[in-house]
């Protein structure tokens, strides 16, 4: 375990220097060539002969073999070392802009990383509730950002041990050989000689190139050195001939391409990394851009079947699925893409040969076809940073062979690509579709779900155990853009069972989930002691009741919304509780603001849920069960980024946090069980709902209230008050479903 002020005083140039000084033994290395010069070759002509000659050549040849094996293990230690100072030097710079982020807000981060902010002296200070919560927040972040540097550090440290060793051995007296330690330019060299063998390349080869891939993908000297050898159009050229080649030749050489795609794409996200040196100029990126727009020759001559040959950007996009990329080099792309796919059929109206389908998508997914907006909004559901920054910041135009042709531009990204009309960049062709339907499609709507959940969260779509960062103000600006366009006019429509963007519930519900504050707080307008987590989303109160209502018909929504809701209403009151003195005589008051909004909440859920099950009769009672359990995860991360107030904790590098709510969250969520035996169904459904949100309420009220002083009579009507606060806010929250379904 690397500690903060190891880290934070660590001499990394001294590593530096030692992988230097390596490189330039190893490049300058001449040993291996004097031996043979000067002893090997004027030996064997000299025509010495019998056993003294013979006992001569092999005490020369284990002569050179200690000279090659001596030139492999400083070539592996010229690697190890050079990736250890890339890497702590990387930890070292996070470590510094963490510290200084402190500062910058007025806090300070003392030798074993802890972070304290300054105790309020002012009147004003003393009395204002968000004062402690607005630093807590702040240190949260500083303090994640210090766990996220010691842990690269620690990993750095680690590799570099493993590397270090594997390389010398444990033998003193001999040098190890390592095969393929070499420099890593010459790895790329090799990589990028056997793809541009495309489809003529052997299993061997490719199973050959796949190891390289897999040793040297994260190294930028390698990234760099193989894209840059191979150039946008070559790059492209070769690997979609050799992924169609592979794909028609069946077996498991498809497999194998698909490995190979994966890696290709952690090492372009390293070759293009603008943090790393070296990486791709921007020029590289720029020829990248306009070979997408290009269609790219991979059919050999005269193939029967008359496909057209594919654009570059379409051979690219699976690619892009894998790798965490830099904003700077993926926006553009992003961008471009968009714009193309803005342009009536760019994608979809040439001629194509369905035998040779599987060909022409290089190894995508099983379902969609030709757009490559899937592998784009794939790769933003990936990257948090780019897709917030595409969704938000000002967009650039681009011409249709990449080069910039406005700046500074309205971002209309988002009502682009939720249009209901016919002119979608999210539609597609495929065999027995082939002809495009206008509108977006389902799997081009998911990747579009995935992207916004990225850009709305701070973490990719699929990483549900990764902590939440707080929200920016342009992670805010991107959820209040997105509640207002399906939370008015025909939004709610379009997310119905059936509606072309159904397939963005699931991801809708996850992101309401994730801003649990900011809902609440648009119900309850005049409640200053609803915290959020990070920015402010200022969400529109009509917008969030219409969407919450559409979420309630979709089970997965549904059961991460209720998670959420449950855990922040919780975490609220057992705040309230901790600092009872703050409230004096409107303590039983601000228990009961407290409960109500999550009691609205949970009445638009119950009352979607109830209608979605009972009356429109479209979904199962199990689903909603098995959503409610398998969304659990929901309610331990609300309750990590709002459970800190309970605690009171000022954040520590390296400490986790606890969960004393966990059983409680559980039970609870059992209440939200609905079953389909009841006589009357619709009823039991609503009951279930009001029950769980109640019974969570009271929960946290007792649980609080333990070894706090308070006499049982007064916690048990406290703990009431708070249930009839919930069922009050509950019954508002149906009239207010009412109201969204019959108008």
């Amino acid at each position: 375990m690397v500690e903060f002020s190891d880290l934070r005083h660590a001499p990394v140039s001294g590593i530096d220097r030692m992988a230097g000084a390596f490189e330039s033994l190893v490049r300058g290395w001449e040993l291996s060539s004097e031996l043979t010069g000067d002893v090997i070759t004027p030996l064997q002509g000299s025509g010495w002969r019998g056993p003294a000659a013979e006992q001569a050549a092999g005490a020369i040849a284990k002569v050179r073999t200690e000279i090659d094996a001596a030139f492999e293990e400083a070539s592996g230690l010229a690697k190890a070392l050079r990736d250890a100072h890339t890497e702590l030097a990387g930890a070292q710079a996070d470590l510094k802009a963490a510290v200084q982020s402190a500062t910058d807000h007025g806090m300070t981060v003392d030798d074993s990383g802890s972070v304290h902010w300054p105790p309020a002296t002012s009147t004003a200070d003393k009395n204002d509730p968000d004062y402690a919560n607005t630093y807590r927040q702040k240190a949260s972040g500083v303090a994640d950002a210090i766990a996220k540097a010691l842990a690269r550090a620690a990993a750095a440290d680690s590799a570099a041990a493993v590397a270090l060793a594997a390389d010398t051995g444990i033998n003193r007296a001999s040098f190890r050989g390592a095969p393929g330690t070499r420099l890593p330019e010459e790895a790329a060299r090799e990589a990028a000689g056997i793809l541009q063998l495309a489809g003529n390349a052997s299993d061997a080869q490719l199973a050959h190139l796949n190891q390289l891939l897999k040793d040297h993908a994260g190294d930028p000297a390698f990234a760099t050195a193989f894209y840059g050898s191979l150039g946008p159009d070559g790059f492209l050229a070769s690997y979609g001939k050799l992924a169609a080649a592979s794909a028609k030749q069946g077996g498991g050489r498809p497999q194998v391409i698909a490995d190979l795609q994966a890696r290709l794409g952690t090492a372009l996200a390293t070759a293009t990394n603008s943090r790393n040196e070296p990486h791709l100029s921007d020029e590289w990126e720029a020829g990248l851009r306009k070979a997408g727009s290009t269609r790219v020759a991979i059919w050999p001559d005269g193939q029967p079947g008359g496909s057209a040959q594919p654009f570059g950007y379409q051979i690219l996009t699976n690619i892009l699925r894998t790798g965490t990329y830099d904003p700077h080099f993926l926006n553009p792309i992003a961008e471009h893409v968009t714009q193309l796919s803005e342009r009536q059929g760019f994608w979809t109206s040439d001629q194509w040969n369905a035998a040779e389908f599987s060909q022409y998508r290089f190894l995508g997914t099983q379902q969609g076809g030709f757009n490559p907006m899937v592998g784009v909004l794939e790769a933003l559901g990936h990257n948090p940073d780019a897709a917030t920054s595409y969704f938000h910041d000002p967009a650039t135009l681009y011409n249709l062979d990449g080069t910039v042709a406005a700046v500074g531009q309205a971002n209309k990204y988002l009502d682009a690509l939720t249009t209901a009309g016919w002119n979608s960049p999210l539609q597609d062709v495929w065999p027995g579709h082939s002809a495009p339907m206008g509108h977006a499609e389902p799997l081009e709507a998911a990747a579009l779900g995935h992207a916004l959940e990225a850009a709305t969260t701070g973490r990719a779509h699929d990483s549900a155990d990764a902590p939440l960062p707080p929200h920016t103000p342009e992670m805010a600006a991107v959820m209040k853009s997105v509640v207002d366009r399906f939370g008015s006019g025909d939004g709610p429509g379009l997310l119905a069972k059936g509606g072309l963007f159904a397939g963005l519930n699931g991801g809708l519900g996850h992101m309401t989930a994730a801003y649990m504050g900011d809902v609440q707080a648009s119900l309850s307008p005049h409640d200053t002691t609803l915290t959020t987590y990070g920015t402010k989303a200022d969400l529109d109160r009509a917008n969030t009741e219409k969407l919450l209502e559409a979420l309630g018909h979709h089970p997965d929504a549904y059961g991460a919304i209720a998670q959420a809701q449950q855990a922040y209403s919780t975490a609220h009151i057992q705040d309230i509780m901790q600092h009872r003195e703050q409230y004096k005589d409107l303590f039983g008051a601000a228990v009961q603001n407290a409960a109500r909004p999550g009691g609205v909440v949970a009445g638009i859920l119950t009352a979607g849920m109830t209608d979605e099950v009972y009356v429109q009769k479209q979904a199962e009672a199990t689903a909603y069960n098995d959503a409610i359990d398998h969304n659990a995860i929901w309610a331990k991360t609300i309750w990590a980024v709002t459970g800190g107030a309970v605690l009171g904790a000022i954040p520590v590098v390296g400490g986790g946090m606890s969960y004393p709510v966990n059983g409680l969250i559980d039970s609870v969520a059992a209440g939200y069980q609905v079953t389909p035996q009841a006589s009357d169904d619709a009823t039991k459904a609503h009951d279930a709902g009001q029950s769980a949100a109640a019974a969570a309420a009271a929960a946290a009220v007792k649980k609080a209230g333990q070894g706090a002083g308070l006499e049982q009579p007064y916690l048990d009507t406290l703990a009431t008050s708070a249930a009839n606060s919930v069922l009050t806010g509950h019954t508002s929250g149906e009239n207010v479903s009412k109201e969204a379904i019959h108008g």
